[in-house]
């Protein structure tokens, strides 16, 4: 049953589909008895269910999200009276969603910390009465943390960390990954998260991301790559990293219990300390084998939205086994027999059973400038 609210008024906002490789697009919002509804300025619209929608709201509330049930569209806005709208007209069919949203929209630093105790004493309880549960409860606590935790974190070890190398400045480098991040970005699943990439003068063939967005690329992986295709499939690899936030729960993991309390505390001068400690140069891809699978099929997806041959991270794994006889050490997140062969397997399956290939679009490169610029 709808409130007082006018199902003929209309407010902007955005719309975020998982298929649309245009990623986030402005529309007018509009409810309706049965859902919420976006018009998007090419005339067509977007239509979220109230039955079985998601509700979310980022750190402070300014903007409200409206998320379909698989999570593969999001209408949202910062209008101030998109919560109330929502709300009139989502009726009975909200009640819970707006119960467990206002809960996060409403708390205050000392509320969302108590919050997170309840998650920390969940998975103490686990670590100590059933060990294999522990690491869902880490995740648990993990999830609970505002997003701002994982950008605090990467901000201070990126700055004081050794890359190994100088950092490249030349506008025929910086412009040509600027382009790949640039198609990619709009279609993170994580709306929040930004990205800043660093290139490194070093021949090692890799890129490395850390928590809130911060990506290393080094020149290797440039001038081994036959394509910027195939580096935009290393780079989709790691910012799916990011958005599933791996770096942190990596963290959580490795430190255990110590890791969840000084989560929940806040303190992040402590967790930048653990957090370069755990993330050096020799050790930072050292994801589990279900977080690099993880962050495979999200690159794949985020590839496909962007128009992107997905293959293309799957054939640079290919071209370096054909030209070295293996991934090298470096890429060690990669180089696993004999999984690495199955996830290259995998890649070109699920891109396969997804797209057509006439969907792809090149990528605005000019290759050949770059690497003239990097000899």
């Amino acid at each position: 049953m709808t409130g007082a609210y006018d199902l003929e008024q209309s407010m902007d906002g955005w719309v975020f589909q998982r298929s649309n490789p245009e990623g986030r697009q402005p529309a007018r919002i509009r409810m309706r008895l049965d859902g919420i509804v976006a018009s998007l300025e090419d005339g067509t619209t977007v239509q979220i269910p109230w039955k079985g929608m998601r509700l979310n709201a980022e750190p402070g509330g300014e903007v409200i999200y409206c998320i379909a049930a698989d999570g593969a569209q999001r209408i949202f806005s910062e209008d101030p009276d998109f919560l109330r709208a929502v709300e009139a007209a989502g009726g009975n069919d909200l009640s819970d969603a707006l119960a467990r949203m206002q809960g996060t929209r409403t708390s205050t630093p000392l509320t969302h910390r108590l919050g997170c105790v309840g998650c920390l004493t969940l998975t103490i309880v686990l670590a100590l009465s059933v060990p294999r549960l522990f690491r869902w409860g880490v995740d648990s606590t993990v999830e609970a943390l505002p997003y701002s935790v994982d950008e605090v974190i990467g901000e201070q070890v990126w700055g004081g960390m050794d890359l190994g190398g100088d950092e490249v400045s030349a506008p025929e480098v910086r412009d040509a990954v600027q382009a790949i991040f640039d198609r990619l970005t709009p279609h993170s699943e994580l709306p929040e998260a930004e990205f800043q990439f660093k290139v490194i003068d070093s021949e090692v063939v890799n890129a490395f991301a850390l928590p809130g967005g911060y990506i290393t690329v080094f020149t290797g992986l440039l001038t081994e790559a036959s394509s910027p295709e195939e580096v935009a499939g290393v780079i989709a690899h790691e910012m799916a990293h990011v958005t599933h936030r791996h770096g942190l729960r990596r963290m959580a993991h490795s430190v255990g219990l110590w890791a969840s309390v000084t989560l929940v505390l806040g303190n992040t001068d402590v967790l930048a300390s653990i957090a370069r400690d755990l993330f050096t140069l020799a050790s930072v891809n050292g994801y589990s084998q279900d977080q690099e699978t993880d962050a495979d099929l999200e690159g794949v997806r985020m590839l496909m939205a962007a128009r992107i041959d997905p293959t293309g991270l799957a054939h640079f794994f290919e071209h370096l086994a054909e030209e070295h006889g293996d991934v090298p050490d470096s890429l060690a997140w990669f180089s696993t027999h004999p999984q690495h062969e199955e996830r290259i397997a995998a890649i070109e399956e699920v891109a396969a059973a997804n797209a057509n290939t006439d969907e792809w679009e090149p990528l605005d490169v000019d290759w050949d400038a770059m690497l003239k610029a990097l000899e």
